[in-house]
């Protein structure tokens, strides 16, 4: 999830970006270009200095930085062209399982997993940063002990849609003002599912997507439902399918007024597409020049929708080699 900035702090960053780049000395037809309908990527960084990897977020600080949170430390940027190692430790918790939700000016990292799908246990603490300087941890005995649901901050409070309970997916949905005291919602008219991704859009928040978890039976089933809400009790289905086939991996982004999911891979393969919407019930595909991935961070300044990391897979000689990312790249209006 992440947060928009005041028009003047955009108007800033995106003239910091500029000088950056020339300084960089990348020249404009080195940088590899692809059009997204009226939208054009631009590749701002080959590698960052972070390591490649997947499954963290990036979630931008109350002065502006974009706080690259990875699993092998933290890393900052006020351009997404020039990144500096922070002091800040790793995420406490696994973002593979759990979440970090971007709340309130802070980041937020629910429990502590240990184990696998099958048989885990979840510290029931969270930690909280909002200086991105140090962690702040505070027990939470309420914490729902599950693990690949959706989160999103919405409506003054943190939400969890769905998710795995060690048995079977399931259908709860919980919310909570700080990641400490939790309340259990009205069931929803969704199936249980796990895996799925929370947005907010407009005054909704919205669940995508979803079903059963790798290695249990239906795991290539991979719902393409999109429903809606706007107070977590009364839900809506905006759409049975969001593509055909119905996309997985893929990562939420609000840009522009639509909501893009960015890494939309279908059928068990990676794929370089998008999927990008108006409001929640019609969906385009859109390709992009990036390499195949899924579980990328993206975030964006309010200009440009910008994307980071990620990881595929591709079958060699029998074997399945697994690729990871860290390079940058950034979408603007063309």
């Amino acid at each position: 999830m992440t947060t928009g900035l005041p028009v003047g702090r955009r108007e800033a960053l995106a003239m910091i970006a500029t000088f950056a780049v020339a300084g960089c000395g990348r020249a404009v037809a080195d940088a590899k270009q692809g059009e997204s309908g009226a939208y054009r990527w631009t590749r701002i960084l080959d590698a960052a200095p972070y390591p490649k990897s997947y499954n963290y977020p990036v979630h931008i600080a109350a002065d502006g930085r974009f706080v690259a949170l990875h699993p092998q430390g933290t890393w900052s940027s006020r351009d997404a062209v020039a990144w500096t190692r922070e002091a800040l430790p790793p995420i406490p918790n696994n973002t593979a399982y759990l979440a970090a939700v971007s709340h309130r000016g802070a980041t937020v990292a629910l429990g502590r997993h240990s184990g696998n799908y099958q048989g885990f246990a979840i510290e029931p603490r969270v930690w909280r940063t909002a200086d991105y300087a140090a962690w702040a941890a505070a027990d939470a005995p309420d914490l729902p002990p599950l693990i690949f649901y959706a989160a999103a901050s919405f409506d003054s409070h943190i939400w969890m849609l769905g998710g795995h309970d060690g048995r079977a997916p399931v259908n709860q949905v919980w919310r909570s003002p700080d990641g400490i005291a939790w309340e259990a919602m009205p069931a929803p008219p969704w199936s249980p599912r796990a895996r799925g991704n929370a947005a907010v859009f407009g005054d909704r928040l919205l669940l995508l997507g979803g079903g059963a978890i790798d290695g249990e039976p239906g795991s290539k089933i991979v719902t393409g439902e999109v429903w809606a809400t706007r107070d977590g009790r009364a839900w809506e289905k905006l759409a049975d399918h969001v593509g055909s086939p119905d996309p997985a991996g893929f990562v939420p982004q609000v840009y522009d007024g639509k909501l893009w999911l960015v890494g939309a891979n279908r059928s068990g393969a990676f794929t370089s597409a998008m999927i990008v919407s108006a409001d929640g019930s019609d969906w385009t595909p859109v390709s992009a020049p990036w390499s195949a991935r899924g579980a990328m961070a993206t975030w964006t300044d309010g200009r440009r929708l910008l994307m980071t990391g990620g990881k595929s897979s591709h079958v060699e000689n029998g074997e399945t080699v697994f690729e990871y990312s860290n390079d940058v790249w950034a979408m603007e209006r063309a």
